[in-house]
C-alpha cells in the first residue's frame, strides 16, 4: 500500500509538472504575437465563433506568413470578409483568365458575359457570395442542383481564377455606360407623402400591401371583368434556387423599375417593362443557420433612395435602389440563437420597421424601428414582458418563456398614429404546462405609438397558444359608416379559423366569425375570448383538431376592396393531429414540446372566401377540387380579383366569385400578385415556384 501511495504521488507529481509546462508554453506562446493571433482564432473557433470554416480549411489555410490574412478574423470573425487571395497580381488575373477561357466559358460564355447554363459573371454582386472566400468556395465545391460541379483544379489555379472572375466583377461596377444603370441614376427619391397617396397611384406599388392600410387593392382599371380572359404572358425570369424554396416575394415598382427579393438572400433590380436585369445584391450568409422554413423572403421597403431588406442572419440592410449598393447594415439579432428575418420591412416617416422570425427556437421577439438615413435604433418593443413588466403576470413565474415573433409585414394608420404589429406563437410551441397563464403578448396585434414604439392597445386571438397558430395574418383598415357615425375597424382573418373585427383606435371588440372547420373552441364569448374545448389539447397519443398547424389561413395575404366591402381570404379546410412532449430548451435548436402532422380525412381543400368587411358573412367562396393552397390575392378597381390555387393563377369576378381567367403556370403559388401601369398598359407580376411572371393585355 505505501508503494501504491508513493506510485500515485510520483504520477501526479508529473502531471503537475505537464500541466506547469503547458501552461507555460502558452504563456511564451502568448508572449509572441505571431503565435498569439493563432491561438486566439484556435479559442475562437473552439467557442463556436467561426461556423463558416472548418478545422481543415483553418490548417490549410495557416500557412508561413499568412498570406491569405486568417489574422484579420481576430477582429473581423468572418472568413467570408477577412479571408483574402494572396493570387491577385496582374500576372495571376492574366493567368486566371486562361484558366477560365479554357474551363468555364461553355457555360459562362467568353469573359464571363453568360452562357448556356450558366449566369454572366459581369455583375458586381455574385449569386453565391463576391468575397474572395465566396467565389473560391463556390469554383471548389460548385454549386449543388445545378450544372456547375466541383473543381478539379489545383488549389492555385483556383485562386487565380479567383483573381480573374473578382476583376469581371470590378470591372461591371466601375463602368457607368450601361443605358438602363444610366437611367436608374436619376430615379427619383421616394418620399413618405408619395407612400401615404399610393392608394391613388396606378404606377407604383411602394409597400408590402401596396398601401399603409393592408388592403392590397390597386386602382388600376384597364383589365376588367370584361377582357381579362385576353391576358397573355409578357415576360418571364426563370431562377436556379439554392434550394426547393418558392420565390414568396412581393415586387416594389418604381417608376417603371421592378424590386424583388429572391432565395437564398437576393435582391434584385429589373426593368419592369421587359424584366431585363439591371443591378443584383447577395447577402453572404453563414453556413449553419437557425431557419424553420428555409431560405424565405417576402419583399422589401422603400423610402427615398434606398431599399430595406431584412437578411436570414438578422440584419437589416440599406441599399441604394440605383446601384445596388450598401449605404449602411446593421445587425438586428443573433442568428445563433435563432433570430432571421423573413419578412419585408415597413419604412413610414423617418423611419424603417421589421419583426423577427425564430418562434420555433425559443427567441423572445421584437418589434424594432430603425432611422432610414443611418441604421440607428430609434426604437424597440419586445413582445415578451420581462419579469416586472406589464403583461409578464401572464406567464407562470419561473417558466420556460419565449416566442412572440414578428416575422410578417405590420399595418400603418397615419391619422391615428398608430402602428398594428401582428404577434407570433408562445414556445415552446404545442406544450403549454411548462408556461401556464395567456402569455402575453403572443397571438395578438399590438397597436403601437408610431413614434415612440409605445403599445397603446393589444387584442389577443388566442390566448395559452398550444397549436403554433400564429396571429401573423396581415392586419387590414377600413372604416365602416352607421346612422351617420364613423367606426374606424380592423379586420383579421386568423390562423385559428376566426375571422375579427377590432375597434382600431382602441381595441375594443366587435365580433369574430368562423371562416373554415374549427373544433379548439366551443365559442367566443362578448369580450373576444375563445371558450376552449378540453379535448383539443395536444397530447403525448395525438389530439385531432381543426384547423391544421398551418392553420385556416395563414400570412398569405387576403385583400379588401372598397368597391365591393368584401374582404378576400384564402382559407384551407384541414385538420391536425397534434402531439404534445417535453420540452428541452438548447439555444438556436428547436423548442417545439411536440409535434403536428396533417389529417387526411377529410383531405385538404384551398379556398376562396368572400367575406362581408364589417361581419364576417360569407358572401361566396370559389372552390376547386383540389387539395393545394390558395396563394395571396389582389383586387383592382377593374371588378377582378387576382389569386392563385396550387399551380394555377387565376381571375374572378369580384362581386360574384365567377372564374373569368386561368393558366396554369407550372410551379407552386403562396405569393400574392402586383399590378401596376407603364406607358399606359397595366401589368400583373406573380411569382411562381422558382419563376417571375408578368401579363398584360
Amino acid at each position: 500500500m505505501p508503494s501504491l501511495n508513493r506510485g500515485m504521488r510520483f504520477t501526479l507529481l508529473g502531471l503537475g509538472i505537464l500541466i506547469v509546462l503547458f501552461v507555460g508554453s502558452v504563456l511564451v506562446l502568448l508572449s509572441v504575437p505571431r503565435f498569439r493571433w493563432r491561438l486566439e482564432i484556435v479559442q475562437l473557433k473552439a467557442t463556436g465563433g467561426l461556423s463558416d470554416l472548418t478545422w481543415k480549411e483553418l490548417v490549410h489555410l495557416n500557412r508561413h506568413g499568412d498570406p491569405f490574412n486568417l489574422k484579420g478574423l481576430v477582429n473581423t470573425p468572418s472568413s467570408y470578409l477577412a479571408i483574402k487571395n494572396p493570387f491577385s497580381s496582374a500576372e495571376d488575373v492574366s493567368a486566371g483568365e486562361s484558366i477560365f477561357q479554357s474551363n468555364c466559358t461553355l457555360c459562362h460564355g467568353s469573359h464571363g458575359v453568360g452562357g448556356g447554363a450558366g449566369p454572366a459573371l459581369e455583375q458586381h454582386q455574385m449569386r453565391k457570395g463576391s468575397s474572395d472566400w465566396a467565389v473560391f468556395k463556390t469554383i471548389s465545391n460548385g454549386i449543388a442542383g445545378t450544372a456547375m460541379p466541383p473543381s478539379t483544379l489545383s488549389e492555385n489555379d483556383r485562386w487565380k481564377l479567383v483573381a480573374y472572375v473578382k476583376s469581371l466583377a470590378a470591372g461591371a461596377e466601375s463602368r457607368s455606360d450601361s443605358p438602363l444603370i444610366a437611367q436608374m441614376v436619376g430615379l427619383g427619391p421616394v418620399r413618405y407623402e408619395d407612400i401615404l397617396a399610393s392608394g391613388g397611384d396606378p404606377h407604383r406599388w411602394l409597400t408590402y400591401s401596396g398601401t399603409y392600410d393592408g388592403h392590397r387593392f390597386s386602382p388600376n382599371d384597364q383589365i376588367t371583368t370584361a377582357n381579362v380572359s385576353k391576358l397573355r404572358l409578357l415576360w418571364m425570369r426563370q431562377y436556379t434556387t439554392t434550394s426547393e424554396t418558392l420565390i414568396e416575394t412581393n415586387p416594389l415598382i418604381v417608376d417603371g423599375y421592378m424590386f424583388i427579393t429572391v432565395p437564398p438572400n437576393r435582391v434584385e433590380a429589373l426593368d419592369a417593362k421587359t424584366g431585363a436585369l439591371i443591378w443584383s445584391y447577395d447577402r453572404e450568409l453563414p453556413e449553419r443557420l437557425s431557419l424553420s422554413f428555409g431560405y424565405v423572403n417576402r419583399g422589401l421597403a422603400v423610402m427615398g433612395n434606398l431599399l430595406f431588406f431584412g437578411t436570414l442572419d438578422a440584419h437589416l440592410i440599406a441599399l441604394d435602389m440605383r446601384t445596388g449598393r450598401v449605404s449602411w447594415d446593421v445587425a438586428i439579432a443573433d442568428y445563433k440563437a435563432g433570430y432571421s428575418i423573413s419578412g419585408a420591412p415597413l419604412a413610414l416617416k423617418n423611419m424603417v420597421v421589421t419583426g423577427v422570425a425564430g418562434g420555433e427556437f425559443g427567441i423572445r421577439g421584437f418589434v424594432d424601428a430603425r432611422d432610414t438615413a443611418t441604421g440607428k435604433e430609434i426604437w424597440r418593443f419586445n413582445t415578451i414582458p420581462q419579469p416586472g413588466q406589464v403583461g409578464s403576470e401572464t406567464w407562470e413565474a419561473g417558466a420556460l418563456t419565449g416566442g412572440g415573433p414578428t416575422w410578417l409585414t405590420g399595418t400603418f394608420d397615419p391619422e391615428l398614429n398608430l402602428l398594428y404589429w401582428p404577434v407570433g406563437n408562445p414556445s415552446p410551441n404545442y406544450n403549454g404546462n411548462v408556461r401556464k397563464g395567456d402569455n402575453l403578448y403572443t397571438d395578438s396585434v399590438v397597436a403601437l405609438d408610431a413614434d415612440q414604439g409605445k403599445l397603446r392597445w393589444y387584442f389577443q386571438f388566442t390566448p395559452h397558444d398550444v397549436f403554433d397558430w400564429d396571429a401573423t395574418e396581415t392586419l387590414v383598415s377600413f372604416d365602416k359608416t352607421v346612422a351617420g357615425k364613423r367606426y374606424r375597424l380592423l379586420g383579421q382573418a386568423n390562423r385559428n379559423a376566426f375571422y375579427y373585427v377590432l375597434d382600431r383606435e382602441n381595441g375594443s371588440f366587435h365580433s369574430a366569425s368562423p371562416i373554415a372547420k374549427q373544433t379548439w373552441a366551443s365559442g367566443i364569448d362578448t369580450h373576444g375570448r375563445p371558450v376552449m374545448n378540453p379535448a383539443a389539447v395536444p397530447s403525448p397519443e395525438g389530439s385531432t383538431v381543426f384547423p391544421s398547424v398551418g392553420g385556416a389561413t395563414n400570412w398569405i395575404s387576403p385583400s379588401y376592396s372598397p368597391l365591393t366591402d368584401l374582404m378576400y381570404v384564402p382559407v384551407r379546410e384541414w385538420g391536425g393531429i397534434f402531439y404534445s412532449a417535453t420540452p428541452q430548451f438548447h439555444r438556436g435548436e428547436l423548442f417545439l414540446g411536440g409535434s403536428s402532422e396533417i389529417f387526411d380525412n377529410p383531405p385538404p381543400k384551398g379556398v376562396v372566401r368572400a367575406l362581408d368587411a364589417s361581419t364576417g358573412e360569407t358572401r361566396w367562396e370559389y372552390r376547386k377540387n383540389t387539395t393545394s393552397i390558395v396563394g395571396g390575392l389582389l383586387s383592382t378597381k377593374g371588378g377582378v380579383v387576382f389569386g392563385s390555387v396550387g399551380q394555377s393563377f387565376f381571375a374572378l369576378d369580384a362581386q360574384t366569385g365567377r372564374e373569368l381567367w386561368r393558366i396554369d403556370t407550372g410551379g407552386l403559388i403562396k405569393a400574392a400578385p402586383v399590378t401596376y401601369s407603364i406607358d399606359g398598359k397595366q401589368m400583373v407580376t406573380i411569382a411562381a415556384g422558382h419563376d417571375l411572371l408578368t401579363f398584360g393585355l
